[in-house]
């Protein structure tokens, strides 16, 4: 049953691939879905990207260790929404197809080839992340073996995104949205009303804070993952897709005020997989929760559910992650040979992300180093540009490198020796990039109409 349940959606989603492919009739379509995006396409991209595997697998998979304080990873979500709001107006103004074009706009040349080299290295991890929650959801209901599950998942990813572009990911994310916020409404709602004789597991991990989530993980959290959806490459190209700045803030503020009832499910899902699910090794607790408190007639439509989470998210990342490198190569100047050369990245990054998902198997751990390393090198850069002011190149680049570098070694300080000289290394990579920023800042520019499109 689930697996004809499987088979039946990965037809839909090729009949969905094969319909945008011939749609696609230049590069701009499959970039930015021709800047047509409305209210509710771009919201539901928003949130099917945001909510992708390893925002909640990974974030209830936490709960083991954090309890209830998961809440917070999709609290710090709205928050860097919520402080993107103000800025729409400019990105919509200068943006064209990726954020190193706007980095180039607002600094130089050289400035992009950075971002346009650091950010397709940091989001392989993202994209591996992504495979990693769908060869666990293939190997959990589908009874395939892990590194069955990374090839198959990864193949699809692949193919579904080469094949109609944006296009294809907003046709379908809106879908993929209602799929996710229902999936966890009825587990929540299960879990809410279930009263088991017994506890398998205890837990006090508690919200805001317990002994494993303290004050000082919240202020990381929020300085390497809030920032990312301030200043974040999937988040923006969403905005790219807006037809309008007024579509463009619309969907940014639906998105965050619906991520804080999101947060409370998560958060409450988290401490009640602790609290009764035994979790087997390598195991997702959601689908865990999955199989024990739904009918046996509902699991196969959770377990498409759970894979539209991942889909969500995968696409995006890879696309982004692809056409950010076709510009590299194409130095800029889009033509007849970009839509070919960004469906070969496409591939490219998605077989190196399938290779890291077989010799690494944790979600969150991926994604929080990848996002890291972006948020180390680009948050304080990115936020200087839009304010208008001028950094000397010399600095600029110095800050990025230094930033992305520190962080990068403060992250695996933190998950491999120790969490808290860790954290105060990432501390540090933010605080060299800012400095470095400080020292080469200029007076500030006159306003300029430049990149606008």
């Amino acid at each position: 049953m689930i697996f004809l349940a499987l088979v039946i959606y990965g037809t839909i989603l090729l009949v969905i691939a094969v319909s945008s492919y011939r749609k696609i009739k230049g590069y701009t379509d499959f970039f930015v879905a021709r800047n047509r995006g409305s209210f509710l396409s771009v919201t539901g991209s928003l949130l099917a990207t945001i909510l992708g595997g390893s925002a909640i697998i990974g974030a209830i998979d936490a709960g083991m260790q954090m309890g209830r304080a998961t809440t917070w990873f999709m609290l710090c979500a709205a928050m860097g929404l919520f402080a993107l709001l103000p800025l729409v107006k400019k990105i919509k103004k200068m943006g064209r197809f990726t954020l190193p074009e706007l980095l180039e706009d607002l600094f130089d040349n050289r400035i992009k080839k950075i971002a346009s080299v650091v950010i397709p290295l940091a989001w392989l991890g993202i994209v591996a992340a992504q495979v990693i929650a769908s060869a666990r959801i293939l190997e959990s209901f589908a009874g395939l073996n892990y590194s069955s599950g990374v090839v198959i998942s990864g193949t699809i990813f692949i193919l579904y995104t080469m094949a109609g572009g944006q296009i294809s990911v907003l046709k379908t994310d809106l879908l993929q949205a209602v799929m996710i916020l229902s999936g966890l409404l009825v587990i929540s709602f299960l879990a809410f009303n279930y009263h088991p004789a017994e506890n398998i597991k205890h837990t006090t991990s508690s919200f805001p804070f317990n002994p494993n989530f303290k004050p000082f993980d919240l202020f990381i959290l929020i300085l390497t993952y809030s920032t990312t959806f301030t200043a974040g490459p999937d988040i923006y190209s969403r905005v790219f897709c807006a037809k309008n700045e007024r579509t463009a803030k619309k969907s940014l503020l639906t998105t965050a005020l619906l991520l804080i009832p999101i947060a409370v499910m998560i958060g409450y899902l988290s401490a009640f997989g602790a609290k009764h699910i035994s979790l087997p090794p390598g195991g997702s607790m959601l689908v865990e929760l999955s199989t024990n408190l739904l009918p046996v007639w509902a699991v196969p439509l959770i377990a498409i559910t759970f894979l539209s989470v991942v889909l969500s998210s995968a696409d995006t990342t890879l696309l982004s992650a692809s056409i950010i490198l076709t510009d590299l190569i194409e130095k800029g100047h889009f033509g007849k040979r970009s839509l070919k050369l960004t469906r070969i990245m496409i591939c490219v990054i998605g077989a190196i992300s399938i290779a890291i998902a077989l010799k690494f198997n944790s979600i969150i751990e991926l994604l929080l180093i990848a996002l890291t390393i972006y948020s180390g090198a680009f948050f304080f850069p990115l936020m200087a540009g839009l304010a208008g002011v001028l950094i000397k190149r010399g600095f600029l680049s110095a800050s990025i490198i230094a930033g992305s570098i520190v962080a990068l070694t403060g992250k695996l300080t933190a998950i491999y020796y120790s969490s808290q000289t860790g954290n105060l290394i990432i501390v540090a990579a933010f605080l060299i990039n800012l400095t470095l920023l400080l020292l080469g800042a200029k007076k500030p520019r006159k306003r300029s109409n430049k990149g606008q499109t």
